[in-house]
């Protein structure tokens, strides 16, 4: 029989991926706002660097449980095109993951303190794959924007013109 529904630990994991994304994201925008909370604005960076590197690990533990788990056929076998849109989407969805902490983490030339508890070093790289990571982490923002945004408007299309079980094959389960 075919799952059609995601596992409770893809579920979590995913919620609460979404959660840190958007945190992220926020974070660097109202950072005037918030240093007053964080003991300043490289307090604020502290926090965004340190969830970044949170959403790295959270999303190779994604990729593995999805492996071991699996991912239900939500689509009819009739949507192709569906299916590719949806398969390519969430692949750079979990790239820019991947990436964005990865290149943050690169182009620092300051230790990295992980939730004001442990420090890691910059990492030993030249100036120009520095430049290059920041260049791509700053620019690769947009695109991420974009990506969640359009996967948001999909599901809710999904959920509100399609009526089928997407959307909720991603909540969790009604008691």
């Amino acid at each position: 029989m075919t799952a059609t529904r995601f596992t409770p630990r893809q579920i979590i994991l995913h919620w609460l991926s979404a959660i840190l994304v958007l945190l992220i994201i926020t974070l660097p925008y109202a950072s005037d706002l918030l240093a007053p909370l964080f003991g300043g604005v490289g307090g604020v960076f502290t926090l965004h660097k340190s969830l970044g590197l949170l959403v790295l690990v959270l999303t190779v533990l994604r990729l593995l449980v999805r492996a071991r788990d699996g991912a239900p056929q939500l689509l009819p076998g009739d949507a192709r095109l569906q299916r590719v849109a949806a398969k390519s989407g969430h692949a750079l969805l979990y790239a820019l993951l991947l990436l964005m902490p990865l290149t943050g983490l690169l182009f620092g030339k300051r230790p990295v303190n992980l939730f004001w508890l442990v420090e890691i070093g910059p990492l030993p790289v030249e100036d120009g794959v520095r430049e290059l990571a920041k260049t791509f982490h700053v620019t690769a923002q947009y695109l991420l924007f974009a990506l969640i945004l359009g996967h948001a408007g999909v599901a809710i299309w999904h959920h509100r013109v399609q009526r089928d079980g997407v959307l909720r094959a991603m909540l969790p389960e009604r008691g």
